[in-house]
């Protein structure tokens, strides 16, 4: 028996869309929802309590029970999943499937998922084709891989265009907990998703604990998943930040091989400095102190869930990003790239995209990072036509961004001397090695 559990924290309405999602399946048989409202502070509850009751009353046919409860406590989406998962599993669920609150799925989804694990014994996390569900052609995740040469976790075919190139199955080393489902046998083996981290990072590392069980990771391009949150959308605080940084920390300095530990302490100090670095540029003076909070909290060893100074409110806007394609009305793009030109349309839907440079029109170029870029020995270099866009979409568009850029590297050398000390000496209290 399937059992699908929904965590919600003040998205009730995105819950209530994911719920009919799941009332509108097909080929489930008996199946069990449980939903956990993570002590929302609208009125979230009583959406859901709303729809429960009217699913039970038989409105939407038979074949599942549903409950909810409400926790008093924010248990982290982590907590609550597993507050699910314990329950569902005890109900005696065979599988678990676990969905965000802002995921749809469609109507063949979770069957096609249930019949892949029946019939692969072997894989005891399976997700599904994750699409942006402002644009549908376009993936949004589709499966995790970690890379321990680079530390760091790579989401799969992230905003490609979905064709025939794109596999129908993905072995990999986790999926995202907005669309997961784990078998019994790999929560008996692997325990339950890490609630220290709280949030984030903890289904990257539940997949890969459980691949450490002797499990397989897999996604499946015939579940099809639609996640209503945008590239562009932008947090009301630092909480995103935060976790995401400390939980990125404290798992590669819990996991990497210890001869690899050196190179990983660089590598992720560097990525901390750069993100500090670049908030500072882009004046979001909160989001840079969320970068040194999450730092010095896995330095030592603070987790689970956050003191509240911890989280600040997000002077992150991206309105220069926004307000720059505002203002253009035609651009050239160095290289094609049909996922940004879509969401430079979204915010400047009569913008023209010329196929040629021409000397009065800006051309974007895209580059892995910005603060990696060479161009700027001299001030007088800095060419106002051209404007850099990177992975992240962070932009280098204005001469004080050049100058920025060019004062980089010395200030990285001198974090990386004062912090690496630090990095080591965790590594080795929590690995019981003595100095």
């Amino acid at each position: 028996m399937l059992g699908i559990v929904i965590s919600n924290y003040n998205k009730g309405r995105e819950t209530l869309s994911c719920l009919e999602s799941v009332f509108a399946s097909r080929g489930l048989g008996d199946y069990r929802v449980f939903v956990i409202d993570n002590a929302s502070t609208d009125n979230s509850y009583e959406l859901i309590l709303e729809k429960v009751s009217e699913y039970n009353a038989g409105d939407y046919g038979t074949g599942g029970i549903i409950s909810a409860v409400r926790c008093e406590n924010d248990l982290g989406s982590c907590g609550g999943l597993n507050l699910g998962i314990k329950k569902l599993l005890d109900d005696g669920c065979d599988y678990v499937c676990c969905l965000g609150e802002a995921v749809t799925v469609d109507e063949d989804a979770l069957a096609n998922m249930l019949g892949f694990m029946k019939s692969s014994p072997n894989v005891g996390m399976l997700g599904g084709k994750v699409y942006h569900k402002h644009m549908p052609h376009y993936i949004q995740q589709y499966g995790i891989s970690i890379d321990f040469r680079n530390f760091r976790a790579q989401t799969l075919y992230a905003d490609a265009l979905d064709d025939d190139t794109v596999p129908s199955v993905v072995y990999c080393d986790a999926v995202s907990a907005c669309g997961m489902m784990v078998s019994a046998k790999a929560v008996e083996r692997a325990g339950l998703m890490p609630e220290e981290n709280f949030l984030y990072w903890d289904d990257t590392e539940w997949g890969y604990r459980i691949k450490l069980a002797g499990f397989d990771v897999a996604a499946l391009g015939d579940a099809r998943l639609y996640h209503s949150a945008s590239p562009m959308r932008r947090y009301e605080n630092t909480k995103a930040n935060y976790y995401l940084t400390r939980n990125c920390l404290n798992f590669f300095m819990k996991y990497t091989k210890p001869e690899s530990c050196a190179k990983m302490s660089i590598v992720l100090l560097r990525s901390v400095f750069d993100a500090f670095y670049l908030h500072n540029m882009g004046n979001a003076h909160n989001m840079a102190q969320s970068d040194i909070s999450a730092l010095l909290d896995a330095v030592y060893g603070i987790l689970g869930q956050a003191k509240s100074s911890r989280i600040l409110e997000n002077d992150e806007s991206g309105l220069g990003f926004v307000n720059f394609f505002e203002e253009q009305e035609q651009v050239y793009m160095e290289d094609d790239d049909p996922f940004l030109e879509q969401v430079i349309r979204q915010i400047n839907p009569d913008i023209v995209f010329v196929q040629l440079p021409a000397p009065d029109i800006i051309t974007i170029v895209r580059c892995d990072s910005i603060l990696n870029l060479k161009d700027f020995k001299f001030s007088m270099d800095f060419d106002e036509t051209v404007v850099y866009i990177d992975k992240s979409y962070h932009m280098l568009a204005t001469r004080e961004d050049a100058e920025y850029v060019k004062n980089y590297e010395p200030s990285l050398q001198l974090f990386l001397s004062a912090m690496q000390p630090a990095v080591l000496r965790r590594i080795e209290e929590m690995r019981g090695i003595k100095s």
